[in-house]
């Protein structure tokens, strides 16, 4: 039989093995929860802005076309074109809102303030008509200008001849509009077939006659021949 020092030494031994039993792998902690995101909040669309009304003008005008026909009323905005025949922009600048003017010995720019009256004594179809082409334009640009003569009187009475080409635009209180030119009446068109370089005969006298009818009918009817400022 065992002794006592050996049954004692094979029971420490079995409480060490006990002690020592399997060890248990670390336990991982768990991975945090991923943020939660808020969707991002709906960007409205801007509010359309809607354009400025330029209200520049306070005349009572009566305008007189060539047939006799008139139109009157309370002209709140004035424009002038700012090439000479109304193809580009238009503007509303106090300092391009005056008529050139001659006479009295001096040159003089008068806002429409200062007028009394302006009437336009228009040319002969043909005889006071000039027309060029204008090869800037793809086709050609071709102009037919009937020559007019504009005498303005202002309100001191005092009379002037206008030297301002421009082509001015006057609004009415209705949204209704009046188009007309002082000095110079002019009809365009552009031509319709591009010239080639071996063109003989480039110019399209056609379109000249076609330009210089529209005058005849113009001058006899929708032309403006006066504008009076009451």
């Amino acid at each position: 039989m065992p002794s006592t020092a050996a049954r004692a030494l094979a029971l420490v031994g079995l409480l060490l093995l006990a002690a020592c039993g399997e060890k248990k792998a670390p336990e991982v902690a768990a991975a945090p929860p991923a943020p939660v995101v808020a969707a991002p909040e709906p960007v409205a669309a801007p509010e359309p802005v809607a354009p400025v009304e330029v209200k520049n003008a306070d005349l009572n005008v009566v305008i007189t076309m060539a047939d006799g026909s008139t139109k009157a009323g309370h002209v709140k905005r004035v424009e002038r074109s700012a090439d000479f025949f109304g193809d580009e922009a238009w503007t509303t600048e106090k300092k391009d809102l005056v008529i050139a003017a001659e006479g009295n010995g001096a040159y003089q720019k008068l806002p429409w303030t200062d007028v009394k009256l302006v009437t336009v004594k228009p040319g002969v179809v043909p005889t006071d008509v000039d027309c060029v082409y204008d090869s800037n334009f793809t086709p050609w640009m071709y102009d037919c200008t009937l020559n007019t003569v504009a005498t303005l009187t202002g309100a001191d009475g005092k009379k002037w001849t206008v030297d301002n080409r421009n082509k001015w635009r006057f609004t009415f209180d209705d949204d209704s509009s009046v188009e007309f030119w002082l000095k110079k009446h002019p009809a365009r068109e552009q031509d319709t077939a591009v010239v080639e370089l071996e063109t003989t005969n480039p110019e399209n006298l056609d379109l000249y006659k076609k330009l210089q009818a529209r005058l005849k009918v113009e001058v006899k009817s929708t032309l403006v021949v006066k504008v009076e400022i009451k």
